[in-house]
């Protein structure tokens, strides 16, 4: 303070300049300082924000995951509940087929042995009318006259015991028509259970419909690309050796190996048929083009439920060329299912498939048919030594 009472003006002014700018400065920084922190604040809480919200995000996935795994089971089982009543209603139509092929041979055997009876009971009442006058015009010997009054004299207890028989007849077709009527009435409830069970496993579809379309469009993506693969492939075998190649990238991609685990053959002879049915075509019987076949063919019933055999993932799900509705699963150990002639589908490419999860049903008319195909390494192989022996139980 001395020093500058004892200095020039300008000098004095000079460091009256200088301190105000030092206290600007040091106001400046401060100011720069409070705004970074705040800033900085903010991002960071922001970045908790966000950390919280992934972390929610990642719980509603995992939770959803879990509801569809939890809806997808209870399809499985609803699937097999399905194709239970399928089967005793085949066998309930079948038995009554059988009750009303039993009851025509039965008339047509009891209207043949009623023209007989109505000729010989005429013919006795006639002689139990007249007789005299029926013996005296026989122009026959007194022996054949009395062979004859003696034959007919044992037709009688033999008319009675056929009457009889007659009574035991009538008896069973009564009871036949009975049989066929509480066959009609065990067919009819059976059906309405059938298609209650139809009813709940369409909610089950539709919730994990609107449970997968939470998660991600990769499903979508995948589609589209297999559409894609389908219209460039020239035959089925082109489709799927293009579709294996798409599922070992996709793998790859995924850092996943495709590990044999041994799994698939594990399970052979016990991996249940896609639908009930009939067998009316064998893997090597030859087709109408005159080539053997690839695959199984089996004739279901009108909106048969279709189930997969085995645990897998979709490769393919839609129509192709000459096979209509084809869904194409990989299971393990290089083996895929082919499965052709459906009406509606269930599932989509890219999905993962429990073994008895339904995948759609056939369409709701006669006669309809299941073409089944079993491929190793892109080769087919009889599927009938895999599948579970229905006639065992």
């Amino acid at each position: 303070m001395i020093l500058i009472k004892k200095a020039p003006l300008f000098l004095k002014t000079a460091c009256v300049v200088l301190g105000g700018l030092f206290l600007c400065s040091q106001s400046l920084a401060s100011t720069d300082k409070a705004s970074a922190k705040a800033e900085l604040s903010q991002i960071n809480s922001q970045i908790q924000q966000a950390k919280t919200k992934q972390q929610e995000i990642s719980k509603q996935v995992k939770q959803t995951e879990n509801e569809i795994l939890s809806v997808r089971k209870k399809m499985v089982s609803a699937a097999s509940s399905i194709q239970e009543q399928e089967d005793s209603l085949n066998k309930l139509e079948n038995k009554l087929h059988e009750f009303e092929e039993r009851q025509k041979l039965m008339k047509r055997y009891l209207e043949k042995r009623k023209s007989q009876r109505v000729y010989v009971l005429a013919a006795l009442q006639n002689l139990a009318w007249k007789p005299t006058e029926a013996l005296l015009m026989q122009p026959l010997p007194p022996t054949d006259t009395l062979r004859s009054a003696l034959l007919l004299r044992e037709t009688v207890p033999r008319i009675e015991y056929s009457a009889k028989g007659l009574r035991k007849d009538l008896l069973k077709v009564a009871s036949l028509t009975s049989a066929i009527r509480a066959q009609y009435k065990q067919i009819k409830q059976m059906t309405k259970r059938l298609e209650s069970k139809h009813k709940d496993m369409n909610v089950l579809i539709k919730k994990k419909t609107d449970l997968q379309k939470k998660l991600t469009t990769e499903e979508n993506h995948q589609k589209e690309r297999a559409e894609l693969l389908a219209k460039q492939a020239n035959d089925l075998r082109d489709l799927l050796a293009k579709l294996e190649e798409e599922s070992k990238i996709r793998k790859l991609k995924l850092k996943q190996s495709a590990e044999t685990t041994g799994k698939f053959m594990a399970a052979k002879g016990k991996i249940p048929f896609p639908a009930k049915g009939k067998i009316i075509k064998k893997y090597g019987d030859l087709t109408e083009a005159g080539s053997p076949s690839k695959g199984i063919v089996i004739q279901t019933r009108p909106g048969a439920q279709v189930i997969s055999p085995f645990d897998g993932t979709v490769l393919f799900a839609g129509p192709f060329r000459g096979y209509g509705e084809l869904v194409i699963i990989e299971h393990d150990d290089g083996y895929h299912t082919l499965l052709a002639g459906l009406g509606r589908l269930d599932t989509s490419v890219g999905q993962n498939l429990l073994v008895g999860e339904p995948i759609g049903i056939m369409l709701a008319e006669s006669q309809q048919t299941l073409y089944i195909e079993l491929r190793k390494d892109g080769q087919p192989v009889n599927p009938s030594g895999f599948m579970k022996d229905e006639s065992k139980g």
